[in-house]
C-alpha cells in the first residue's frame, strides 16, 4: 500500500463514520440500505486506513469480505438468528481493526497527520463496536434467554433499531449519562459498565502515548 493514500483513506473511513453517526438516523425510510452501505465503506476503507503489515491483511481481508457478505445476507433475509451472526462477525471485524490501529499508533515513532486521523476514527469505530455489542446482548437476551423483553429499554417503548443502539453506546461511552436509555438485563448492563470504562481508557492512555511521542521527538522536527 502507498503511504500516501494513508491520509486519504483515513479521511475516507472517518466521513463514513461521521455519516454512519451523525446522518444515518435521520432517514427514516430505507434506513437498512444506508446503515448496510456505510458499513461496508466503514469495512473497506478501515483495512487500508493503515500500512498494515502482510499478516494483518491476511486477517483482516477475509474477515473484512465474510463480514461485509454477513450484512448484506442481513439485509435480504430478515430474522434474528441472521441478524446475530451479522452483529457477531461485524463485532469481531471491529474488534480487529481496533486493536491493529492502536497497536500501529503505539508503535509509530511520530505523531503524524495520519496518526491523529487513525487515533480519531479508533476511538469512533470503539463506539460502533459498543453498539453493536449492545445489539447482540439485546438479540441473545430476546431470543435465546426466551425473555421476550429488551434487554435494553428506550422512551417511549419504541422497538430498537441500530441508530438507538449507536445512541446509547456513544452517550455511555463518553460518559454523558443523560438517563433516558436504561439496561435492565444484567449482561446489558456489564456491556455498559464495559462500554463506559473502555471509552475512558482509550481517551486517557492514548492521548499519553501520543503526548508522549510528540514531546520525545528531535528538536527542530
Amino acid at each position: 500500500m502507498k503511504l500516501k493514500n494513508l491520509p486519504r483513506n483515513n479521511i475516507i473511513l472517518l466521513a463514513c463514520l461521521l455519516a454512519l453517526i451523525i446522518l444515518f438516523p435521520l432517514f427514516k425510510d430505507r434506513n437498512s440500505l444506508v446503515r448496510d452501505l456505510l458499513l461496508t465503506a466503514i469495512f473497506f476503507s478501515g483495512i487500508f486506513s493503515l500500512d498494515f503489515s502482510t499478516q494483518s491483511l491476511k486477517i483482516l481481508l477475509p474477515l473484512g469480505a465474510a463480514t461485509a457478505a454477513t450484512t448484506w445476507i442481513g439485509h435480504w433475509v430478515g430474522n434474528d438468528v441472521v441478524y446475530l451472526i451479522d452483529f457477531i462477525t461485524t463485532f469481531l471485524f471491529l474488534v480487529a481493526i481496533v486493536v491493529l490501529m492502536i497497536r500501529h499508533i503505539a508503535r509509530s515513532r511520530n505523531v503524524t497527520p495520519t496518526i491523529i486521523l487513525s487515533s480519531i476514527n479508533g476511538y469512533l469505530l470503539l463506539g460502533v463496536l459498543s453498539a453493536v455489542l449492545m445489539a447482540i446482548s439485546d438479540v441473545v437476551h430476546r431470543q435465546l434467554l426466551g425473555s421476550g423483553s429488551s434487554a435494553i429499554l428506550f422512551p417511549g417503548e419504541i422497538v430498537p433499531q441500530f441508530n438507538d443502539y449507536m445512541y446509547f453506546s456513544f452517550v455511555t461511552l463518553t460518559t454523558l449519562g443523560f438517563g433516558d436509555v436504561t439496561p435492565q438485563a444484567h449482561l446489558a448492563r456489564s456491556i455498559a459498565v464495559l462500554i463506559a470504562v473502555t471509552g475512558q481508557l482509550y481517551m486517557t492512555i492514548l492521548i499519553a502515548m501520543l503526548v508522549g511521542k510528540f514531546l520525545s521527538r528531535p528538536e527542530g522536527q
